[in-house]
């Protein structure tokens, strides 16, 4: 009947690790014994059992959708082979070179998915906002050197026209999707577009930030840094 397999050998057939001589031998001997029938039995169970989580979806939403899925399902299955491995191969005591290689190669998975997440919502994230800054730049240049009620047409023009383009719900947007510093830089272009699409006098203030190009140079710094990639 020739001598067992230890756990090694069988997990290196399951893979398809074993030369061509030393796979041929596995089949004959566990026909006859029925102890390495079942552990391996047992192993194909285990890897078949971590290999049948369904594929994604055809036509996956996006791409940071498929890249979180991917290494949601890469992960899931690193981690349950190391788990096995060591039972299996080498007990609870060591850990096999292969299976501590196939953690690091998970471990690389985690780190560029992760990368390109990041690159990919920033990415998104910047084809929002680039529109909605070029809109607003739009309405604050035709306020410069307005003069309150002495230009109530300007004024006017331009609270219809921030209702139209809905400027104050999609700053909002952009700014609640921000890193931190992005989003404390659109917070004073979110409240004066607040205020605009209101329909109470303005503050002095405000109309003196209008009036002196103060906002429209905020939301031109934004864009042009936008633009460069910052």
């Amino acid at each position: 009947m020739g001598e067992c397999a230890d756990d090694r050998t069988l997990s290196q057939y399951l893979d398809g690790d074993l030369t061509p001589a030393a796979a041929e031998r596995i089949p004959a001997h566990v026909a006859a014994c029925d102890r390495c029938r079942e552990r391996l039995d047992k192993m194909r169970a285990l890897d078949g059992a971590i290999r049948a989580e369904p594929d994604p979806p055809a036509d996956p939403p996006d791409v940071a959708s498929r890249v979180t899925d991917d290494l949601r399902r890469r992960g899931a299955f690193f981690t349950a082979r190391v788990a096995a491995g060591r039972r299996r191969l080498f007990g609870d005591s060591l850990a096999s070179a292969r299976m501590l290689a196939a953690l690091a190669v998970a471990a690389g998975i985690v780190m560029l998915a992760t990368a390109g997440l990041d690159h990919v919502t920033r990415r998104n994230w910047a084809r929002r906002t680039a529109p909605v800054l070029a809109d607003a730049e739009r309405v604050l240049v035709r306020l410069v050197y307005v003069e309150g009620h002495r230009d109530g047409p300007r004024l006017a023009w331009a609270r219809e026209e921030v209702k139209k383009l809905a400027l104050p719900e999609r700053l909002l947007d952009v700014r609640s999707r921000a890193e931190p510093a992005w989003a404390k830089d659109l917070a004073p272009l979110e409240a004066t577009f607040t205020l605009l699409a209101g329909d109470s006098p303005l503050p002095p203030l405000l109309v003196a930030q209008l009036s002196g190009g103060e906002l429209l140079g905020r939301a031109t710094r934004l864009r042009e840094t936008l633009a460069l990639g910052g």
